[in-house]
């Protein structure tokens, strides 16, 4: 029996708008700032498409993280097909939201930010949904379609991965410290 129109908003309201904030988190993480604001608007058409067949005993952040990851796929798969245009000088102004100051107050480091860029994504996917989504693997794998044990050994590379690039990062900084030091000393002696 389909939803009226006013129940159907209302439970959409409660259930799915309160993930806003940690759906855009991840696709700024996956698409980058310029593309987050498409990648969720194109999450939540679809969910509200489709919320009729959500079943509201199970977790709705986990469905709607699904969608995002299928929008996500969706997207690469397309770009991948599309042909590169030029850069044009045109500037954009990118749109404000005031929930975004709240939300990004909670962004990585530079260097996190830097070493989860540096994994592949289906990596990067499990570390942001196991470790700042805080999903259990059960749900990652419902989300990213994949066995649990699969779930498990890309989240135990992954981590891995990521000590090792930022162990690099910090060799590299210490590396730039000591040349700069270095060149300092040097200009000082006549």
């Amino acid at each position: 029996m389909p939803l009226s129109w006013i129940t159907r908003s209302k439970r959409f309201e409660i259930e799915a708008l309160p993930h806003l904030g940690t759906l855009y988190r991840m696709a700024r993480q996956l698409a980058g700032p310029d593309g987050a604001d498409e990648m969720v608007q194109e999450t939540f058409l679809r969910a509200w498409k489709y919320f009729e067949t959500f079943d509201s005993t199970t977790n709705c952040r986990a469905w709607l993280f699904r969608i995002l990851r299928n929008t996500w796929v969706s997207r690469w798969r397309k770009r991948r097909l599309e042909l590169p245009l030029t850069d044009t000088e045109a500037e954009t102004i990118e749109p404000y939201y005031d929930w975004e100051v709240e939300l990004l107050k909670d962004e990585f480091s530079a260097g996190m930010k830097r070493a989860l860029s540096d994994l592949p994504a289906d990596y990067r996917m499990v570390v942001l949904l196991a470790d700042v989504e805080e999903f259990s693997y059960e749900e990652i794998a419902r989300i990213m379609a994949c066995p649990i044990g699969t779930v498990m050994s890309r989240l135990n590379r992954a981590r891995r991965m990521l000590v090792r690039l930022i162990q690099v990062q910090r060799e590299e900084e210490i590396d730039e410290k000591i040349a700069r030091l270095a060149e300092r000393v040097t200009r000082r002696k006549p």
